[in-house]
C-alpha cells in the first residue's frame, strides 16, 4: 500500500461521528473530502520535511569533513544551500486551499494529482537521505568523493525541479 493510501486510511479513522454522518450530506461531503486531501498533503509534505532535517545533518558533516579542501567545502556549501532552499520550500508549501473567491481555485483532481507527487518526494527524499547517509559513513573512512557529491547535487536538482511542477499545479497551470 502506498504512504498516500495509509494517510488517506488514517485520516478516514479519525473521522468523528458528525463527520462521518455529514458525508452523507451532498455538499457537505465534497467540502470534508476536499479537506481531507489537503491535509494528506500537508501530513505527506510534513513527512518530506522530517526527511529533509536529516539530510541537512548529514551535509553539514560533510562540509565539516572538507575543510581542508576549499574546492570541495564550496561544493558542499552550494549543495547544502540547495538542499536547505528545498527545504525550506517544502515545509513552507501551500496546502492546496483556494479561497472561495480566488482566482485560481484546486480542484478535487488537482489535489488527487498533488498528493501522489507529495508521496513520490517522500520517496525521493528518503533515496537522498540514503545518499547522504551513505556520504557520512565513506566520510568516516577518510575520504570525500567528489563523485558521489556531484550525484547528491543532480539529485537535489532534480527534486527542486519536480517540486516546481507540483508549484506549477498549485498556481492553476497544468504541465
Amino acid at each position: 500500500m502506498s504512504l498516500d493510501k495509509t494517510v488517506e486510511n488514517q485520516m478516514k479513522k479519525n473521522r468523528s461521528l458528525v463527520e462521518r454522518i455529514g458525508l452523507y450530506i451532498p455538499i457537505y461531503r465534497g467540502y470534508k473530502d476536499k479537506n481531507l486531501r489537503r491535509d494528506e498533503d500537508r501530513a505527506v509534505r510534513t513527512e518530506v520535511s522530517r526527511v529533509l532535517e536529516r539530510v541537512k545533518l548529514d551535509l553539514a558533516t560533510v562540509q565539516r569533513a572538507t575543510v581542508n579542501d576549499l574546492e570541495l567545502m564550496r561544493d558542499t556549501e552550494r549543495i547544502r544551500s540547495k538542499a536547505d532552499r528545498y527545504y525550506i520550500d517544502v515545509k513552507k508549501a501551500v496546502n492546496g486551499y483556494s479561497a472561495f473567491h480566488a482566482s485560481v481555485k484546486i480542484l478535487e483532481s488537482e489535489l488527487d494529482a498533488l498528493i501522489e507527487w507529495d508521496a513520490k518526494l517522500i520517496d525521493d527524499a528518503v533515496s537522498l537521505k540514503e545518499q547522504t547517509a551513505s556520504m557520512v559513513k565513506t566520510i568516516d573512512s577518510g575520504t570525500v568523493p567528489k563523485t558521489a557529491l556531484r550525484e547528491l547535487e543532480i539529485t537535489i536538482d532534480r527534486l527542486i525541479e519536480d517540486y516546481n511542477g507540483r508549484e506549477t499545479v498549485m498556481r492553476g497551470f497544468t504541465e
